[in-house]
C-alpha cells in the first residue's frame, strides 16, 4: 500500500531500531537534564522536569518497550510531546532525523512491537529496501502506563 499524502515523523532510536513519532505530537527536542526522582507511581516514569513553564513526567521509552534502562549517553534526548491535554517527555537513545513520508513511500498498517512487551505501541511501519521505521503510537503507550489522554 502506498501512502497518498506527505506526513512527517521525528525518527528516534531504541536498541538500534528506528521509530517514528508524528511531528505534530513533538513540541521540542531537548538534552537530558538532571531529573527530579519520583516514586514508582508509573513503571516507566523516570522523573519530572519543567519545560515551557510546565512540570511534566519523563517516560523512559526503553523501559516502556521492555528493555533495561540505558546507561546515560550524550546522544540521549527527550522528546517533549503533547497529546490531548497531556504534555510528557520521552527519553530516547537518540533522535536521528525528521522523515518526510510521501506518496512514493510504502506504509504498512498494523505494525507490531519488536520490544520485549506483548502490547503493541505501533500503528504501522515505513519500509524501503534497506530500512524499516516503526510508527510509534504515543497514545497507546501512555494508556498502557495508566494515563488518561482524553
Amino acid at each position: 500500500m502506498f501512502h497518498n499524502q506527505t506526513e512527517q515523523y521525528v525518527v528516534f532510536r531504541i536498541e538500534g531500531e528506528e521509530y517514528g513519532l508524528p511531528i505534530e505530537n513533538v513540541l521540542q527536542i531537548v538534552t537530558v537534564p538532571e531529573e527530579v526522582p519520583v516514586s514508582d507511581y508509573y513503571s516507566a516514569v523516570r522523573g519530572m522536569m519543567k519545560v515551557r513553564g510546565k512540570i511534566m513526567p519523563i517516560f523512559d521509552v526503553r523501559f516502556a518497550f521492555g528493555f533495561d534502562e540505558a546507561v546515560p549517553d550524550p546522544k540521549q534526548r527527550i522528546l517533549v510531546t503533547e497529546l490531548g491535554r497531556l504534555t510528557v517527555g520521552l527519553i530516547v537513545d537518540e533522535v536521528t532525523e525528521v522523515l518526510k513520508v510521501g506518496t512514493e513511500a510504502p506504509l504498512i498498517a498494523d505494525g507490531r512491537s519488536r520490544g520485549k512487551k506483548k502490547g503493541s505501541f505501533f500503528t504501522g511501519m515505513y519500509k524501503t529496501e534497506d530500512r524499516i521505521v516503526m510508527l510509534f503510537d504515543l497514545q497507546e503507550m501512555l494508556e498502557e502506563e495508566g494515563l488518561d489522554v482524553g
